[in-house]
């Protein structure tokens, strides 16, 4: 961020609803943060408060009025609750660094019984946490396309037990066709389906190519809230606009620079299926150099 001017705004720190100055979560109007000036008055220390990192977006959304939110996971290194239809979760600080998490210095979650959040802060079983600094969530954009040779059938086989007869859906993914959403979309094992995970890969790497938008995205948009859980359809919606966790975006964004074996052996690493399930995601949006197989 260095040389930018003090109000210089950002593409993390402006929400799809910039063009409004509030946004409507549980019922309370909360302010968008849209500069640097914004971040500035929303974030800061409180000597009652735990120092916890997040998007501006996240940050926002604890204001409001205090609201106690409905835990929908938990885990020892993670809980996730519902706020206003959307996740937001609570992380240890080991855990997984998903886009719409507070990350904690934690050393773990056990036992969470209670969440509370507004009025600039997240109270978890009486342990307040306020956010004191921004993080990026967002994949850099590289209009010139993403051309890479990462292993696509090593990596087809990787999901092919867990979600099988993919093939005709994979090949839809890549004319943009809807109908790959309906085949994918909640299919498989996990918190986040695998299916969902092959989606969000998808998504988050064209959008890193210059394609924001399109008809799966839409599609995914429109259906994910009835067709799979809240936490994986919430993390759906960030990938719709390039967000995601700190593993996807290092394979994506160093895509064609040395490296990538090792940035795709951290990615695999994330969850039982889910690195499997991402990867795969990003093999299926990038062009394959012409001089290797399909």
């Amino acid at each position: 961020m260095s040389g930018s001017g003090p109000d210089r705004i950002h593409r993390w720190q402006v929400s799809p609803s910039a063009h409004r100055s509030e946004r409507s979560y549980a019922g309370a109007m909360v302010a968008t943060i849209t500069s640097r000036a914004d971040a500035a008055r929303s974030v800061g220390p409180r000597r009652d408060a735990h120092p916890t990192a997040a998007t501006a977006e996240v940050a926002a959304r604890l204001h409001g009025p205090r609201r106690t939110a409905e835990i929908v996971h938990r885990s020892r290194h993670a809980v996730y609750v519902r706020d206003a239809e959307r996740c937001l979760a609570v992380v240890a600080r080991d855990a997984v660094a998903v886009p719409c998490g507070l990350l904690t210095t934690w050393p773990d979650l056990d036992g969470v019984r209670t969440v509370v959040l507004g009025e600039g802060q997240c109270v978890v079983d009486g342990r307040a946490l306020r956010v004191t600094r921004y993080v990026e969530a967002c994949v850099a954009v590289r209009p010139d396309g993403l051309t890479d040779d990462l292993p696509r059938t090593a990596l087809l086989s990787a999901v092919a037990t867990n979600l099988p007869g993919g093939t005709t859906a994979y090949d839809r993914l890549g004319g943009d066709d809807p109908r790959a959403v309906d085949a994918l979309l909640g299919r498989g094992p996990g918190l986040t389906p695998l299916g969902d995970d092959v989606l969000a890969g998808w998504l988050v790497t064209r959008y890193a190519a210059g394609a924001r938008g399109g008809q799966v995205a839409d599609r995914v948009l429109a259906v994910a809230s009835t067709r799979t859980t809240t936490v994986s359809a919430t993390l759906l919606a960030h990938a719709v606009r390039g967000e995601a966790v700190p593993e996807l975006r290092a394979l994506v964004d160093g895509l064609g620079d040395a490296g990538t074996d090792e940035r795709l052996s951290d990615l695999l690493r994330v969850g039982h299926t889910s690195g499997a399930g991402l990867a795969l995601g990003v093999a299926l949006a990038v062009r394959r150099p012409a001089t290797v197989a399909a």
